[in-house]
Order: structure tokens, then C-alpha cells, then sequence
């Protein structure tokens, strides 16, 4: 097994979220523990504390404690600046915690703005069938209408921030409503495939397969597949604007 086969396993495996968070903490860990003092037992409160806290920062001795050469350690409760710095950890947690689930962390835009406009072309392909209106009752119609309409309007936003970087809730909810519109037309057609040419039908299978290509674009599908849709993305993108 080569080394970007191991590497892709890895990333399919690892929750990467949970592995920023981790990161973040023994950052944190690591920038605190300079400052705070030796425990006078180890076995105290405050010296578990600092003993869980050491081995977040990976510190190892690599790292000396400020305590003046030949001091003696601190008290086992840390003293006031200890109890200050440990607050700072917790609210530093918290709110990186927060602003990882709150959405902060941005997204690339090209491959998801690139799944749309192959979304886009593809609904308006399968809707110019020859012959599909004519199959379809007033109310598929209007559905179908429908879900054009809100296919321009979320590729027109996408394009907007296309080469720049939109937030993860951001580009679910996009995503979520591309996904969502363009199987609504899919759907449709689907129902009266069988009485058109017969390309139609396979238009219609390859069109599906975008759906959840543009999920793993934003980490809506489980990783294992994320990683698979990312090689096939090419090539189902240039199937779709072949046309029908």
C-alpha cells in the first residue's frame, strides 16, 4: 500500500473535526504551561490537574515551569494566578469549541460551485427533453418550474462567492437545497423516462450521481464516501454536460 493510499485511509477513518479540537487544546495547553507552578504533591487536586494538563502540552520536560532555580514548588491549590489560568483554558475550549460548531471554519468554494453549475445544466437539459412536458401532468410542471427556479437561485449565490471561502452551515444549507431541488426533477422525469428516448433514462441515472458528489463537498456524506465522490466528481461532472 503506498503512502497517499495510507494517507486517504487515515482521513477516511480520522474525524477530523475531533482532531482540530485536540490540536486546539494541547496549543493551549502548551502556551499555559510555562507559567504555571510545580505542585508541591503530585498526588493533590491541583497536581493531577497539572499532570493532565503537562501531558496535553506534550511537554515532557522539554518546557521548564517559571519557578526561580532552587524555589520550592507552589502550593497544591496552584495559588491565584494557577486558578486564573486554568479558567483561561476552559473558556479558551469553550469558545473554540463554539466556534468550530458555530460554523466559522471556512470552505473552498470551487468544487462545490462546480457541482452546481453541473447541477444547473443538467436540470435545464433533462426539462428541454423533447416530448417530457407532454408527459407531465400541470401540477409536475409547476414542481419542476419550481425547483429550476431555486436551482439558479442557489448556483447564483455560489458563484457569487466562488474563489473565496463561505462558512460550513452555509455551504450545507446550499448544498442541502441543490441536492434537495435537483432531485425533485430527477424524480419527475424518472416517472415517464421509459416512454422517451431511451438516452433519457440514462441521463437521468448518471444526473443522480451528482447528488451525492455535492453532499461530500461539504461534508454532508460519511467520509468513506467523501473521498470516493472526490475522484468521480470529474468525470460525472463532464457526463452531465454532454447532455442528454
Amino acid at each position: 500500500m503506498d503512502s497517499m493510499t495510507i494517507l486517504q485511509t487515515l482521513i477516511s477513518v480520522v474525524p477530523v473535526q475531533g482532531v482540530i479540537y485536540v490540536a486546539a487544546l494541547c496549543g493551549v495547553c502548551a502556551a499555559l504551561m510555562p507559567w504555571l507552578p510545580v505542585p508541591a504533591h503530585a498526588g493533590s487536586a491541583y497536581g493531577r490537574v497539572y499532570g493532565v494538563l503537562n501531558l496535553l502540552a506534550q511537554n515532557f520536560r522539554n518546557v521548564a515551569n517559571r519557578t526561580k532555580p532552587g524555589s520550592t514548588p507552589g502550593k497544591d491549590g496552584g495559588g491565584g494566578p494557577a486558578i486564573v489560568l486554568l479558567l483561561g483554558l476552559g473558556m479558551a475550549t469553550g469558545l473554540g469549541a463554539c466556534t468550530m460548531g458555530g460554523g466559522s471554519v471556512g470552505i473552498d468554494t470551487a468544487e462545490l460551485a462546480a457541482d452546481a453549475g453541473a447541477i444547473d445544466f443538467a436540470a435545464q437539459a433533462i426539462e428541454a427533453i423533447p416530448g417530457l412536458s407532454s408527459h407531465l401532468s400541470a401540477a409536475q410542471v409547476a414542481q419542476v418550474n419550481a425547483a429550476l427556479d431555486g436551482i439558479r437561485t442557489v448556483t447564483a449565490q455560489i458563484d457569487a462567492a466562488s474563489g473565496g471561502a463561505i462558512d460550513i452551515a452555509t455551504g450545507k444549507g446550499w448544498a442541502s437545497s441543490l441536492a434537495t431541488e435537483f432531485q425533485t426533477v430527477l424524480t419527475i422525469a424518472g416517472t415517464v423516462a421509459s416512454a422517451l428516448d431511451p438516452a433519457v433514462a440514462g441521463y437521468i441515472a448518471t444526473a443522480e450521481q451528482i447528488v451525492p458528489l455535492i453532499e461530500a463537498a461539504v461534508g454532508l456524506a460519511p467520509a468513506g464516501v467523501s473521498m470516493a465522490a472526490a475522484g468521480d466528481a470529474p468525470a460525472v461532472r463532464a457526463a452531465l454536460y454532454r447532455g442528454v
